[in-house]
């Protein structure tokens, strides 16, 4: 598929990225139909992040439901959804308060919370320009 992913400080490129793929129980894959560039994808573009090389921008989208994973109970396929810049798991402490910018288990760094697609220092999740 197509992304829109960063080169460096003032640099993306459109280029050819793997599709991507169910890779957990509760991962939903989302054909993105409509994305955004938001105010903080500036301080990436503009080199100001930790964001790393040939990582693909965009954590505000909204898209159809294409797959589930096996536990997966609150979408399904054909379901039109909007993906707002945080990732939550829904089941963590935090979640379960209604936290779920401070979500527990999306973060795989053990020392932060949160997690967002296409963010830097938000986890590995990849950005919906795509």
């Amino acid at each position: 598929m197509k992304a829109v992913v960063y080169q460096g400080p003032r640099d993306v490129a459109v280029t050819d990225v793997p599709d991507a793929e169910i890779e957990r129980p509760t991962d939903v894959l989302v054909k993105v139909t409509t994305t955004n560039i938001c105010g903080s994808d500036l301080h990436m573009y503009e080199g100001r992040t930790s964001f790393e090389k040939g990582r693909t921008f965009g954590h505000e989208n909204m898209g159809e439901v294409v797959e589930v994973g096996q536990g997966v109970e609150k979408v399904k396929v054909g379901d039109r959804v909007v993906l707002p810049f945080n990732i939550s798991c829904g089941f963590c402490k935090n979640c379960e308060r209604g936290l779920t910018n401070y979500c527990l288990t999306t973060q795989p760094d053990p020392s932060a919370a949160g997690a967002a697609y296409g963010f830097a220092e938000m986890g590995p999740y990849g950005g919906g320009q795509a």
